[in-house]
């Protein structure tokens, strides 16, 4: 484009350098419609060129790079779980629980709360330890937990990591793929992420029974490990904090769904 624009400079300067030489004349119309035509070439040429130069500025010469989003992760497996510092124990004593006549025994009702705004979960682990004076929890058995609604007979098989050893079971979790069948029946197993949960509201309600009907049976501890970050920035942080509230222990009156 530039070099169509000097040429037809060069041309005009050529034509009126020519038409101002003393032993040249104009040749009647057609020289002064040519010289006419030649300028009018030029200014439209001028113009496209100015448009196109002003849509298009110089380049600085630096080429923007992209800026990656940090992204907090807690990876799928038992070591990763004991790198975590932040956590909350909704149960840390040895509690006796079992189910009879249709009704859980001795269940509790561990209220959790969440004291930060700005700084929220990520993500985290949940680890159980349960058990009956047989040892291991058996197939037919299983921790029950239900948060405001969404949990239920929490499946073992969908654990990070599990140990039925002699005296009791222990199950580690992702707090974001917790599946639990929500009856006893276990026909359908859904899937709930508590990770997200925990940032929805500022208290908490964990529901937690043993469903066995072994009378010896107890529930060790149940640990929420997590991790917190800044949505805004995709930063992790220390910031957020799960405390629990309290502990309120209910009767025999909850029937085993």
């Amino acid at each position: 484009m530039v070099f169509f624009l000097l040429v037809l400079k060069d041309i005009f300067l050529i034509f009126l350098q020519k038409s101002m030489e003393p032993n040249v004349k104009p040749n009647g119309i057609m020289d002064y419609a040519g010289s006419i035509f030649l300028v009018v070439l030029f200014l439209v040429g001028f113009y496209i060129y100015s448009k196109i130069a002003s849509n298009n500025p110089p380049s600085s010469g630096t080429v923007p790079v992209a800026v990656e989003r940090p992204v907090v992760t807690c990876p799928a497996d038992r070591l990763s779980y004991t790198t975590v510092t932040k956590n909350v124990k909704l149960i840390e004593i040895r509690t006796s629980m079992f189910a009879e006549n249709g009704k859980f025994i001795n269940p509790q009702v561990v209220i959790a709360k969440s004291e930060t705004q700005d700084s929220k979960v990520a993500c985290g682990y949940v680890f159980m330890r349960a058990g009956t004076a047989q040892g291991a929890l058996r197939s037919w058995e299983n921790i029950f937990v239900v948060p405001n609604a969404f949990g239920g007979h929490i499946n073992p098989d969908s654990t990070i990591s599990r140990n039925d050893g002699a005296n009791f079971s222990e199950y580690l979790f992702s707090l974001d793929k917790i599946q639990y069948w929500p009856d006893r029946n276990r026909k359908t197993v859904l899937e709930a992420d508590w990770a997200a949960l925990l940032n929805v509201s500022p208290e908490i309600n964990f529901n937690i029974a043993l469903n066995t009907t072994d009378k010896t049976g107890f529930i060790d501890e149940i640990t929420i490990a997590y991790k917190c970050w800044n949505p805004a920035t995709g930063e992790e942080n220390t910031g957020c904090k799960l405390v629990r509230k309290s502990i309120i222990e209910t009767q025999s009156n909850n029937p085993v769904n």
